[in-house]
């Protein structure tokens, strides 16, 4: 008669795992397709392209992974930013979305694929963001550190921002500078964003526009586009004030109640 080994493990002298309902001992592995979905808080600053550090429960090991900078006891979570929304300086701290396991899964994805993904949610290997066409592959995403990613943010693609002429318009078709502005909710109004206080690129493609003077505020949609032979991030107006209003860039605008 074949007798069960009495510790499944005797390299590592552990205890077998226990089934308490049907008395068994419990698999280490549990076969089949099981998708995850946890809340994640943004955690460290967005200076990743493709993913952001946050902290939050992890659902597969039941236990809240915290944050912070240089404490290998707490080291966060890194998690993939939506393919829409793969730029730094797309999220802030402290702010709070669901996230995903894509896929939990011993079966391989099929061989005709040019990309293959599994639980991870994968990078473009040439365009950032979504690729940019149905040949170009999609390889595994991994962080700084060389470690394989699973989590991914579910959030939106593409937002509108703030911003405001850091020169004169130069005209249609032609790359000009801007600094962002961010919502300040203590006076209800924009102030200069704090997390990003350089200066980047514009353009505006819309026809028989007045164009205003440095100064002037307009809406912006964030596109990758090339500056100097280089890659870089680009602002595409979306809307814009006619003139230049009465604060400048630096300033922030208080609204009154009265």
């Amino acid at each position: 008669m074949l007798r069960k080994r009495k510790q499944p493990t005797p390299g590592f002298k552990l205890p077998a795992p226990f089934q308490p309902i049907t008395g068994e001992r419990a698999p280490l592995l549990v076969k089949g397709v099981y998708p995850y979905v946890a809340m994640m808080q943004v955690a460290a600053e967005d200076t990743e392209r493709d993913y952001v550090i946050c902290r939050g429960f992890d659902v597969r090991i039941g236990r809240f992974i915290d944050y912070e900078e240089g404490n290998d006891d707490s080291p966060g979570i890194p998690v993939a930013k939506p393919f829409g929304k793969r730029y730094v300086g797309a999220y802030q701290i402290a702010q709070i979305f669901p996230a995903i396991l894509p896929l939990q899964t011993d079966n391989p994805s099929p061989t005709d694929v040019p990309w293959r993904v599994g639980q991870n949610p994968g990078v473009s290997t040439v365009t950032p963001g979504h690729p940019a066409d149905l040949d170009e592959e999609v390889e595994a995403l991994k962080d700084t550190n060389d470690i394989y990613i699973n989590w991914m943010l579910l959030d939106g693609g593409e937002q509108l921002v703030e911003g405001c002429l850091a020169e004169n318009h130069p005209g249609y078709g032609t790359v000009f500078t801007i600094k962002l502005q961010v919502w300040d909710s203590a006076n209800n109004g924009h102030k200069p964003d704090p997390n990003h206080t350089g200066t980047y690129h514009a353009i505006d493609w819309r026809y028989g526009m007045v164009y205003p003077d440095a100064g002037a505020r307009g809406l912006f949609v964030k596109r990758h586009g090339t500056c100097g032979g280089e890659l870089v991030d680009m602002y595409e107006v979306v809307s814009f004030d006619c003139e230049k209003p009465p604060i400048s860039c630096g300033e922030a605008e208080v609204a009154s109640c009265a």
